[in-house]
């Protein structure tokens, strides 16, 4: 009986489970540590140690605090997770550093130390001075990208957009790229964002607040979108990358800036995390600078051709088949094939330049927009690790933060109101309203960029442009992502619209023969189906893909997940079935 049947088995398990739900259950009470303030009253160099809670209140840590990531867990591969964000360092010679820093304004030592809410790349510190100054750590967590290319890149990237486009990112007041300094961690210090993140306003905004603050971000946007750049990848000092980088005496092609603040900056490698993970961070891969956006889209390919040749090794992929192996040479015969569809992976140039290298941030939500809450004008725009310099047609997109997660029509006209809006209760009208108004941030954006920076409407109306993007963001990684199946269906649809993507080319250059899609389809049909499957579990009890989940919930998630896991695998119709199921489940540590 097929896995996605109706009446299999598996499907009755499933429905007979729909009312179970995860309460959600109150926090532990967290003991503080009285010692804290004896430690201080003793000894002046140790200050408080707090940490700042999901629901904004503070609590006093240990310092081993300060080190551990403590924001999520993971109900698998636990082990891995924390270990990637785990950051030993000596906190007495942070906290020396940040004086020295601040000393100039009579800060003498440093009183508290807050932990702020991490994110899954960095820790984040809050240190106060005796004086009342107060000095932002920043620290990247081993998961976080290249030792040393991350923070000199970010540093040197910060720098540009305030000292060339006057683009306002916090000022950099000290930092180390190298993790063998007296800190023992790479580190950024810089001055505390002024204003409030817009995260904690714009739900409390009023609409004309809100259109007001994305002609904003659409005039930021404009600045960044009216410098084209002479290579791809990242932004360095000159003195912070290898000497045959440096050779160019331009880095950008259109804009007269000042010469004396060009000459300081490079581009060098990408600092993407994927590919410079485990055992690649050894290997001579092509990481830029790019000449075009050919040769990026090639590199990508290529710097797996040498990964998967080096360390791939035949393993199982039970979608596929549940007893001949999954080998390293047909995911090579893959990357062969993407390699002959490549010139179908760029557009054509036009007269807007959608080619041209260019800089943009990488992950725009309202938490990396500081505001003053009076003004409602933008201080600070934050978060700048791992911006890359790159083809703007590869990069471009709608701000994340007003991104209306339906439909959004063609066109100016928002989608009409239910006929039975008026007889709706307030909870029903009060979603529909909220919808509406995010479909008109959407909309608006749309609009103030067509009017205003004309360069990235045009990338965004793009023809096929996700279609022609989506296997050179596939590729990265995709032996260890177990993306195979993913970057083959990218390339299917290159190949079906081949003279679509390429109306002045030859025939298309690659084919799949009936067998091939054939065993396509069928692991597809395996995919969809244990997808559906992980919906139902997503919908009805909440477990997240990746098994992230929130710390005061993990003990209740995590023996949900055991009793279901078992119930999943009673669910198969024989002994078969259920070693398929067993491998097939998602949520445990072995990568069978």
């Amino acid at each position: 009986m097929p896995l996605g049947s109706r009446t299999h088995p598996l499907y009755r398990w499933l429905f007979a489970f729909r009312t179970t739900t995860y309460q959600s259950i109150r926090p532990p009470t967290v003991a503080t540590f009285a010692t804290s303030i004896e430690r201080q009253s003793a000894n002046r160099a140790m200050p408080l140690l707090s940490a700042e809670r999901s629901n904004g209140t503070l609590e006093d840590i240990p310092e081993e605090g300060l080190y551990r990531y403590t924001r999520n867990r993971w109900i698998y591969n636990e082990s891995a997770q924390l270990s990637e964000r785990y950051l030993k360092f000596d906190l007495q010679q942070l906290l020396k550093a940040a004086v020295t820093a601040v000393s100039s304004e009579g800060a003498r030592y440093c009183t508290r130390v807050l932990k702020c809410r991490e994110g899954l790349n960095n820790k984040a510190y809050l240190l106060t001075m005796d004086n009342g100054s107060e000095v932002f750590a920043k620290l990247p967590n081993p998961i976080a990208g290249p030792a040393y290319y991350t923070t000199a890149s970010e540093v040197a990237t910060r720098e540009f957009l305030r000292d060339a486009l006057n683009i306002p990112t916090p000022r950099v007041i000290a930092w180390s790229a190298d993790r063998n300094n007296l800190v023992g961690a790479e580190y950024i210090l810089e001055e505390k964002a002024p204003g409030k993140p817009l995260g904690s306003l714009w739900y409390q905004w009023p609409m004309k607040f809100k259109l007001e603050m994305i002609s904003q971000i659409v005039e930021i946007e404009r600045q960044l979108a009216s410098i084209k750049f002479v290579k791809s990848g990242c932004i360095y000092f000159r003195d912070n990358i290898p000497e045959n980088m440096r050779i160019d005496n331009a880095i950008i092609t259109n804009v007269s800036l000042d010469s004396s603040v060009l000459e300081r900056f490079k581009l060098g490698p990408l600092v993407s995390s994927g590919l410079w993970r485990g055992e690649r961070a050894g290997m001579d891969m092509n990481r830029g600078q790019y000449n075009g956006p050919l040769e990026f889209v090639e590199a990508m390919a290529t710097n797996e051709i040498q990964f998967i040749k080096t360390l791939a090794r035949p393993r199982m992929n039970y979608h596929r088949s549940s007893t001949k192996p999954e080998l390293p040479e047909e995911v090579l015969d893959l990357l062969d094939r993407y390699l002959r569809l490549a010139p179908a992976m760029v557009p054509p140039s036009d007269t807007d330049d959608t080619h041209s290298p260019t800089l943009w941030h990488p992950d725009l939500h309202l938490d990396n927009v500081f505001v003053d809450p009076e003004s409602k004008q933008i201080t600070r725009i934050i978060d700048w690790q791992s911006a890359t310099v790159m083809p703007f047609f590869y990069q471009c997109g709608v701000s994340r933060m007003f991104q209306h997660p339906g439909t959004v029509a063609d066109g100016w006209a928002l989608s009409e109101l239910p006929e039975d809006y008026d007889s709706l209760d307030q909870s029903e009208k009060a979603k529909i309203d909220r919808d509406r108004e995010s479909e008109i941030c959407h909309k608006y954006y749309e609009a103030e960029t067509k009017s205003k920076n004309p360069r990235h409407w045009a990338a965004l109306k793009l023809d096929s442009a996700d279609v022609r993007t989506e296997p050179s963001r596939l590729v990265v990684n995709v032996w260890e992502d177990r993306d195979v199946f993913f970057l083959r269906r990218a390339l299917l649809s290159i190949v079906d619209q081949w003279q679509h993507l390429c109306p002045e080319s030859d025939i298309c250059p690659v084919s799949f023969n009936e067998q091939e899609l054939a065993l396509h389809a069928a692991e597809e049909e395996s995919m969809s189906n244990v997808g559906e499957i992980l919906r139902l579990f997503r919908e009805n009890w909440g477990l997240p893909p990746n098994g992230m989940v929130d710390p005061t919930e993990f003990d209740q998630i995590h023996t949900a997940v055991a009793e279901l896991r078992t119930s999943f695998i009673e669910g198969a119709d024989d002994e078969a079935e259920r070693e398929l199921f067993a491998k097939l489940w998602p949520y445990q540590d072995a990568n069978i």
